[in-house]
């Protein structure tokens, strides 16, 4: 019995690990078509059997089930014609991914020390990987999980994930996930200052990785992360120290730095032309949403059930300079355009209220910045949903304990 009881312990903490890390990686030989994660469609695949097994609804699923329901329904009944069964099994897939997952997490073998490691080694894996790579470059061998590669920018390197900016967003997220645990495993709010001792080799991992992969983004996020330390008392500090750090990375023309800025100054005039004009390559993430904003139409039947599966890329046909034909984008309002103002209200509150954390202003930032600003097809969506999930269902749990 005992025996027994151990094996189901260790298979739920199992297929838990390797969820988060197959969303939490994209191996350059797992990529597929469009750099769809082949490793990730094989682990989902199996969800089923995981759902079959240790299902049990809960009143907060509502918002997913219905949702995944209306991507099937709207487009069947509305617009026919579009309908693409690949699109929208892979939506399901991901959605199954995570009932099955909060299924696995509420059997409460998979603990919270196993998760604070679990995020610690996926921080090093990257560092490591990334370091394999700069030897690569540095020695002129074949670089080592090479994906989406320009080499008029050599030292911009993907690391685990298929691009810089993706690795960016992940070990920033996995870096504030760590932080959060150990807020939680310690009953203390973390002290940089003090705690940096005890995690000097992770903080170092991340500030590597984040510092030396070459992706603008990655700036962006070590200001979100550090945003936690902020307190009333060092404002002035870190203020002080913040002008310092923008003379610095002006004096030395630190290109991703200036991208950064020069993208988020451009973004605030809303003008289009400007944006593409500052840096092409980032307003393809925010001129899609500015044109779906423009657009949008509730006294319309397709304003509410959308207007069809793959609808955005006849949209932006011709409307976005130097993309490919059929491109897409608009974060979660590509949902709001192709399955209407249903779906995408019913999406939004399933991620939004999953994610968030009651007087965690970090977790809507990340929720924001991570979800709503990509597609539901998206692994990093999936990914932050289910960590920011798990970093408040042990939050949860600590104070269920208490009481």
């Amino acid at each position: 019995m005992i025996k027994t009881m151990k094996k189901i312990k260790n298979l739920s903490s199992f297929l838990i690990t390797m969820i988060i890390i197959s969303l939490a990686i994209s191996p350059s030989f797992a990529l597929g078509e469009g750099n769809r994660n082949l490793l990730l469609i094989g682990i989902m695949s199996f969800t089923p059997i995981i759902i079959i097994s240790y299902f049990k609804f809960y009143k907060n699923d509502t918002f997913l089930f219905f949702f995944l329901l209306s991507i099937i329904l709207f487009p069947s009944l509305n617009h026919p014609e579009s309908m693409r069964w690949s699109t929208v099994m892979y939506s399901i897939m991901f959605g199954l991914t995570f009932i099955a997952y909060k299924a696995l997490l509420y059997q409460e073998k998979f603990t919270i020390k196993m998760y604070q490691k679990l995020l610690k080694n996926l921080i090093y894996a990257y560092f490591m990987v990334l370091i394999i790579q700069q030897f690569c470059v540095l020695t002129g061998l074949p670089i080592f999980n090479l994906s989406n590669y320009d080499p008029s920018e050599p030292w911009k390197l993907n690391s685990l994930s298929a691009e810089p900016s993706h690795s960016a967003r992940i070990v920033a997220l996995l870096m504030y996930s760590y932080i959060t645990i150990q807020e939680l495993i310690t009953k203390q709010v973390y002290n940089f200052k003090l705690n940096l001792k005890k995690d000097k080799w992770i903080w170092f991992s991340f500030f590597w990785t984040m510092l030396t992969m070459g992706s603008a983004t990655a700036f962006l996020f070590i200001a979100i992360v550090f945003s936690k330390f902020i307190k009333y008392k060092n404002l002035i500090i870190l203020i002080f120290i913040s002008i310092l750090m923008f003379f610095i990375i002006d004096l030395f023309k630190i290109h991703s730095f200036t991208r950064v800025y020069d993208i988020l100054i451009a973004t605030l005039t809303f003008d289009i032309e400007k944006i593409i004009q500052v840096d092409h390559s980032a307003s393809l993430r925010i001129i899609p949403m500015l044109l779906i904003i423009q657009e949008i139409d509730l006294s319309t039947f397709n304003g509410w059930f959308g207007y069809g599966i793959d609808y955005t890329s006849i949209f932006f046909n011709g409307k976005i300079i130097g993309v490919k034909e059929g491109f897409s984008g608009g974060g979660l309002f590509q949902i709001f355009m192709e399955y209407g103002f249903v779906s995408f209200t019913l999406f939004l509150l399933f991620s939004f209220f999953t994610s968030f954390k009651k007087g965690d202003y970090l977790s809507i930032i990340f929720w924001f910045l991570l979800i709503f600003l990509n597609g539901v097809n998206n692994q990093i969506v999936w990914l932050s949903i289910i960590l920011l999930f798990t970093n408040r269902y042990f939050r949860k749990n600590l104070l269920r304990i208490k009481k």
